[in-house]
């Protein structure tokens, strides 16, 4: 019997040893593949205007609130529709874990504004349609 349990260690240990590399692997391409706060941020943006473009081409203009786009959510992302008109609209996100930082987009102009800037560092976001966001940690 002691054998027996002997031979099943030895074969348990020469399992784990050729497995653990594995596991590492594995587990090093999760933590890889998941987007990073700041990617996921655009990513909601640009479903924002995506979803911004085919409202106004059938509404005729910008919807003012995430209601009327029917945007999915994704966990920890806070989407907002910061102005929007008939011409123009701003929006910005946020990730539950980066307080104090955010991401910004617009289309168009609102007569009178200014592009809307991130929370963090206070950048205006200069290109139209592209998000721009704060340094994340």
């Amino acid at each position: 019997m002691s054998a027996s349990r002997d031979s099943r260690s030895l074969i348990l240990s020469a399992l784990l040893l050729v497995a653990a590399p594995a596991v590492a692997r594995a587990q090093a391409v999760t933590v890889a593949a998941r987007p990073s706060h700041a990617a996921q941020l655009k990513a909601a943006l640009r479903a924002a205007a995506a979803a911004q473009a085919r409202h106004r081409a059938s509404k005729g203009v910008y919807a003012s609130s995430l209601t009327m786009l029917r945007l999915p959510t994704s966990p920890g992302v806070q989407v907002e529709i910061l102005r929007a008109g008939p011409s123009a609209w701003q929006g910005r996100a946020v990730h539950q874990e980066q307080p104090g930082r955010s991401c910004v987009i617009f289309v168009g102009r609102p007569e009178g504004l200014e592009a809307p800037r991130t929370d963090g560092d206070k950048e205006m976001a200069g290109e139209e349609g592209v998000p721009l966001c704060d340094r994340m940690r």
